[in-house]
């Protein structure tokens, strides 16, 4: 009967090997329910699990933090690069607008947007247009554009400015200080913007204060405001928003002021590739239907020394896994071995010879996302054809 059974699971390995594309000397463990499902061991071993280093503590022993180290370099380069030509082409022709209040204490406007990709409720919106007016009212249709693309000819005196309107409306200047006295409110930030964009400004500024009122009537006000273009005219110079700062939708109706909202400037999509160099950065998936203890461990660098990068001691069923290498250059090595219960359960390559990104999985762990050192995002891993996904 014993020998019956070791058949058993060898025929198991044998699949599940040529599932992963990989030979069982490589490492592929054959996942049994039974054995999944005791509490203190899981691992049915695939008989070279290349364990020949010493890992640097106890698996019983909680994982030690890792000191903080700072980077001195200012390096960019891995921040996300701001899509506004994609923004552009994602915008509209026309909206629905309805304004719904007038001031309000933050901004010139409230108002809904009724449809498209820009609807929403209770929106901050500015006027850019001293010369026409525009209440509580609407729907009205307004045409839609970015406030760095070619605006309709005529429309504004100033267009050139939008520049310094985006930097201004990235400052958060209602509320903040003035170097004069009191805060910036929304009227300060209103008459900048008209400063700006028209050839005159306000006359009676009314709606620059909530409730309305005679804003010219406090000189301070002219001088915050002027503080504000000061600084634009200073800073903003050329500026484009990044991702995590917002751009500015110019909308324009027939007749009426056109006026301005903020949205989040998008990130231009990384392309993805397949895995070159090493891997740096895993995301997993624990497929599972019970809490068990995880510990992640690669080798360190060239080493005889394993350095755990997880350890998770009631890890849920579902629960996502990131982990990042721990060598010099960030990257695991030749694989990242996985215990469960302190005992091991198999191994992931992670040194390219595989294009392991989203969709590859290794017995109950699944592969959502990840990167390479020398390739960036990985790529969909595309199973073989005749793989299929055993659960016993």
């Amino acid at each position: 009967m014993k020998n019956l059974t070791k058949l058993f699971l060898l025929a198991v390995l044998v699949v599940l090997a040529s599932c992963q594309n990989e030979t069982l000397n490589e490492g592929a463990s054959s996942i049994v329910e039974e054995e999944l499902s005791m509490e203190d061991q899981i691992l049915v071993s695939d008989g070279e699990e290349d364990e020949t280093f010493m890992l640097n503590q106890d698996l019983n022993a909680e994982m030690p933090a890792e000191a903080l180290s700072f980077s001195m370099s200012s390096d960019l380069s891995s921040a996300p690069e701001a899509d506004l030509e994609g923004f552009e082409l994602s915008l509209p022709d026309v909206v629905s607008i309805q304004t719904t209040e007038k001031p309000t204490d933050l901004a010139y406007f409230a108002l809904d947007v009724l449809n498209t990709n820009l609807a929403g409720t209770n929106l901050e919106g500015w006027c850019v247009d001293v010369d026409l007016s525009l209440g509580v009212e609407g729907p009205l249709d307004f045409d839609v554009y970015s406030s760095y693309e070619e605006l309709p000819a005529g429309k504004f005196e100033n267009p050139q400015n939008f520049d310094l309107v985006n930097y201004i409306m990235n400052q958060n200047y209602v509320g903040k200080a003035s170097p004069s006295g009191g805060t910036y409110t929304f009227g300060h930030v209103q008459w900048a913007i008209w400063e700006l964009i028209d050839d005159a400004n306000c006359i009676s500024c009314t709606f620059l204060t909530n409730p309305t009122g005679d804003w010219r009537s406090d000189s301070n006000n002219i001088t915050k405001g002027q503080e504000i273009v000061d600084a634009a005219l200073a800073n903003g110079e050329g500026f484009v928003p990044a991702v995590g700062q917002k751009i500015a939708v110019v909308l324009i109706p027939d007749g009426k002021q056109s006026i301005i909202i903020m949205k989040d400037v998008p990130a231009k999509e990384v392309p993805c590739s397949d895995c070159e160099g090493k891997v740096t950065k895993l995301e997993l998936e624990f497929d599972w239907h019970r809490a068990k203890k995880i510990d992640i461990v690669q080798r360190y660098e060239n080493t005889c020394y394993g350095k755990r990068v997880y350890c998770n001691r009631n890890a849920q069923p579902g629960e996502i896994i990131n982990i990042s290498g721990k060598n010099h250059d960030g990257t695991f090595g030749k694989y990242i071995y996985i215990y469960i219960n302190n005992c091991y359960y198999t191994k992931i390559k992670t040194n390219c010879y595989l294009n392991i990104g989203p969709g590859y999985f290794r017995g109950v762990f699944n592969v959502l996302s990840g990167e390479s050192s020398h390739g960036g995002e990985l790529c969909d891993y595309v199973q073989p054809e005749h793989c299929k996904r055993y659960w016993w």
